[in-house]
C-alpha cells in the first residue's frame, strides 16, 4: 500500500520567494497536502498577504524562530502515517517529482531527492548529492576548491551521477520514507538551521538505509534566498552552517569534537590567507567603541549562558560590537539571541574573531577553556585586553580554582566578581586578580519594574515553589524534608526543572506527600513557574549569583534562599529577602515554620526586593558595570 505524502515547508520571511515556491507546489503537485510552519517571528506580518492567497495550505504561526530542524519535526508530527516531501520556501519545483517519489517509496530507501540545473561554473545537475564529509572534504570546501578538485578523494562532489550516494542529498527538495523518519527519529534539534537533514541522512546511513539520487530535473533553488538581502541574518546563516558542519563531522566518526575543531581552526586559517577572504574581513567597520568578546563554552539554558545573551544584547543597543564565541557547542539559547550579536563557534586553542579595526576586550569565564582563550587571544597585542567575569561557585573555605588556573587568570587585566561577598571567598584564600571590579547580573530593565502590582492575598495554604535545574547540590530534597516536618501547617510546594539527579531526588518524596510536594518538570520560564507562587525557595548549598532571585524580585515576589556567596548581598543581608544562614533540613524547617506561623511580613518583604532589584540588579546597572570595567583597562 502505497503511503500518502505530505509537503512540509518551514518559511522565514521573504514573501515573494515562497509564493512562488507555493504556486509550483499547486502547479506540479495538486492535492497534496501542504504545511507551512512560519518561523518569521516579529516578522510574520510580512506573510499574511500570502497566507491569505493560500486558504488551502496548513499554515502553523504564531510562535517564535524555534529553528529549522524543530519546525520540521513539529510538521512531521502534524502528519503521521506520511512520507515527508521537505521543500525550502525559496526553492521551486519543476515536475511532479515521480522518480523521486517513486524512489522513496521503495524499501530500503530513507530519502531522495531529483536533480537540479546545474548554477555556476563547473556545476552539475548531480550536485545535490554529496559524498561522506570529513575534515578535509569539508576545508577542500570551504577554500572553493571542491570543484576543481572534483576528480579526486579530496572533493565532496560526485564527478559522475550516481545513483545512490554515500554522503547525503541537500534538503531544498528532499523525499524522505515515514518508515524511515519512525524508525531513526526527528531531526536533532541542536542544528538550530543548516546540517541537520545530513545528519539525520548519516544516521540512516548507519542504520543500513539508502539515499537515492533520482534520475529527473526537478527543482530550481535559490540558495540562501531567504536571508539573501539582509546582510545581518545572512552573517548569523553563515556563521550557523560553519558551526554546523564542525557538529557534523563531529557526529560523523572517531575522534569527535577535535574533528570539528581542526575543520573551525582550518576556515579561521583559511579566512586569514585567501585574497577574497580577507577582503570580506577588512570590509568590517569600526563603531567608535572597543570591540567586545564574550565567551562561553555551550549556549545551554543556564544563568551564566543567559548573563551573555542579556549583556550582548545590552552593549549592542549601545553602539558596541559584540561577538559572542562559543568554544564546545552551541545549544538551544542561540535562538533567543539577536541578530545583531554575532555568535561564533571557535576552539579554545585557536581564537580567531573576526573583529572591526581598533581597540578590543574578551571577557571569559573562569573556566579553564576560557582562562586558555582568553591567554591566547590577548597575547603580544597592545591594543586588546583581558578581563575574567567570574560565574563557578566559589569555595569559602578553600582555594576555588586550581593552582594553574588561578595563575592563568591572574595574567588577566581585571577580574569582575559578582558581589562584593563573591569577591571576597574568592580572594581570601587565593590571589586570582590584579584589579577587582564589582558587576551583579541583571535580568530586567529598570523601566518594566515601575509598575509591578503586589500579589493578591489568599487563605489557602502557602503556595512554594522552587525552580532549578534539579541536581543534587540544588537541595530539592532538603526542602522536601525540612517541610515534611511542618504537615500541621498548610502549604504546597512546586519544584520546576528537570536535571540528571530528577529521579532519585524525585523518589525520596514521601508518598502520603506527593498531594502537597508536585514534581512539575521543565518550565518554559520564571512567568510559568511562578504564576501561582507566594514564596520562592532556593535552598542551594551552592550558587554563585542565581538569577532565580532576581527573577522573583522582579515580579514582586518574597524568596527564601540559602546563604551562599552572593545571595546574602542580593537579599540585603535579610532586608529584601529571607536569608538561610543554616542550610540543613533543621535550618529551613525553622525558617519556613516562622512564615508559615506568621505571612504578615511577606508582602513588606516582596515590596523591598522589587525596590532593591529596580536600584541595583537591571539590565542598564550590568551593561553600566561592565562599561566602567571596559573603560578602565582600556585606559
Amino acid at each position: 500500500m502505497t503511503r500518502p505524502l505530505a509537503i512540509c515547508c518551514v518559511a522565514y520571511r521573504t514573501p515573494d520567494l515562497l509564493r512562488t515556491c507555493l504556486a509550483a507546489l499547486a502547479q506540479h503537485l495538486p492535492g497534496v497536502p501542504v504545511h507551512v510552519h512560519d518561523n518569521s517571528a516579529e516578522h510574520a506580518a510580512e506573510l499574511d498577504t500570502v497566507v491569505a492567497d493560500h486558504p488551502h495550505v496548513h499554515w502553523h504561526r504564531g510562535g517564535p524562530n524555534i529553528g529549522f530542524a524543530a519546525a520540521v519535526n513539529a510538521l512531521a508530527a502534524t502528519v503521521p502515517g506520511h512520507d515527508l516531501l521537505l521543500v525550502n520556501p525559496d526553492a521551486v519545483v519543476q515536475g511532479p517529482l515521480t522518480a523521486t517519489l517513486a524512489a522513496v517509496r521503495t524499501p530500503g530507501v530513507a530519502a531522495a531527492a531529483p536533480l537540479t540545473p546545474a548554477t555556476g561554473p563547473g556545476g552539475r545537475p548531480w550536485d545535490v548529492a554529496h559524498r561522506r564529509r570529513g575534515v578535509v572534504r569539508a576545508l577542500v570546501s570551504a577554500a572553493g576548491y571542491a570543484e576543481q578538485l572534483r576528480r579526486t578523494p579530496l572533493s565532496e562532489l560526485y564527478a559522475e551521477r550516481p545513483d545512490d550516494v554515500d554522503g547525503y542529498l541537500t534538503g531544498a527538495c528532499l523525499a524522505v520514507s515515514r518508515q524511515a523518519w519512525d524508525e531513526i527519529g526527528p531531526f536533532d534539534e541542536e542544528y538550530f538551521l543548516y546540517g541537520e537533514e545530513a545528519q539525520w541522512q548519516q544516521r540512516a546511513r548507519s542504520a543500513g538505509w539508502r539515499l537515492v539520487l533520482a534520475d529527473e530535473t526537478g527543482v530550481l533553488h535559490e540558495a540562501n534566498g531567504t536571508v539573501a538581502s539582509d546582510a545581518v541574518a545572512s552573517r548569523r546563516s553563515h556563521d550557523l552552517l560553519r558551526t554546523n558542519i564542525a557538529l557534523q563531522i563531529e557526529h560523523a566518526g572517531t575522534g569527535g569534537s577535535l574533528r570539528g575543531d581542526l575543520y573551525l581552526a582550518g576556515t579561521s586559517a583559511l579566512d586569514r590567507v585567501q585574497r577574497s577572504k580577507r577582503r570580506q574581513r577588512a570590509g568590517l567597520a569600526a563603531s567608535g567603541r572597543p570591540a567586545v568578546v564574550l565567551t562561553i563554552n555551550q549556549l545551554v539554558y543556564g544563568g551564566a549562558e543567559r548573563h551573555h545573551v542579556v549583556l550582548a544584547t545590552e552593549l549592542v543597543r549601545r553602539g558596541y560590537d559584540v561577538t559572542i564565541v562559543a568554544m564546545q557547542r552551541f545549544g538551544p539559547l542561540v535562538a533567543e539571541i539577536p541578530h545583531t550579536v554575532r555568535v561564533v563557534r571557535q576552539p579554545w586553542w585557536a581564537p580567531a574573531v573576526d573583529l572591526p579595526p581598533g581597540p578590543a576586550v574578551v571577557v571569559t569565564g573562569d573556566t579553564n577553556t576560557e582562562t586558555g582563550f582568553g591567554t591566547l587571544w590577548r597575547r603580544h597585542r597592545a591594543d586588546r585586553r583581558w578581563l575574567v567575569g567570574a560565574h563557578v561557585p566559589p569555595d569559602p573555605d578553600a582555594a576555588t580554582y586550581s593552582t594553574g588556573l588561578g595563575r592563568a587568570m591572574r595574567r588577566a587585566d581585571g577580574f569582575i566578581a559578582l558581589s562584593p561577598r563573591h569577591r571576597d571567598e574568592v580572594s581570601a584564600h587565593q590571589d586570582v586578580a590584579r584589579r577587582w571590579f564589582i558587576a551583579p547580573n541583571g535580568v530586567a530593565h529598570r523601566d518594566g519594574l515601575a509598575e509591578v502590582p503586589p500579589r493578591e492575598d489568599h487563605d489557602g495554604p502557602l503556595r512554594l515553589v522552587m525552580m532549578s535545574r534539579i541536581v543534587e547540590l540544588k537541595n530539592p530534597h532538603l526542602l522536601v524534608e525540612a517541610l515534611d516536618g511542618l504537615r500541621d501547617r498548610a502549604w504546597t510546594l512546586d519544584i520546576f526543572g528537570d536535571g540528571p539527579d530528577r529521579e532519585r531526588l524525585e523518589a525520596l518524596t514521601p508518598d502520603d506527600l506527593r498531594d502537597r510536594v508536585r514534581w512539575r518538570g521543565w518550565s518554559p520560564g520564571p512567568d510559568h513557574a511562578f504564576a501561582e507562587a507566594d514564596v520562592v525557595c532556593l535552598p542551594s548549598r551552592s550558587e554563585a549569583f542565581p538569577l532565580t532571585i532576581l527573577e522573583a524580585m522582579a515580579r514582586r515576589l518574597p524568596v527564601m534562599a540559602s546563604a551562599t556567596c552572593a545571595v546574602p548581598d542580593m537579599l540585603d543581608h535579610g532586608r529584601a529577602g529571607i536569608v538561610v544562614d543554616d542550610v540543613t533540613v533543621a535550618g529551613w524547617r525553622a525558617a519556613l515554620a516562622g512564615v508559615l506561623d506568621d505571612r504578615s511580613p511577606l508582602p513588606g518583604i516582596a515590596d523591598r526586593g522589587l525596590e532593591r532589584m529596580r536600584d541595583h540588579y537591571t539590565i542598564e546597572s550590568l551593561a553600566d558595570a561592565y562599561e566602567h570595567a571596559i573603560a578602565e583597562v582600556l585606559s
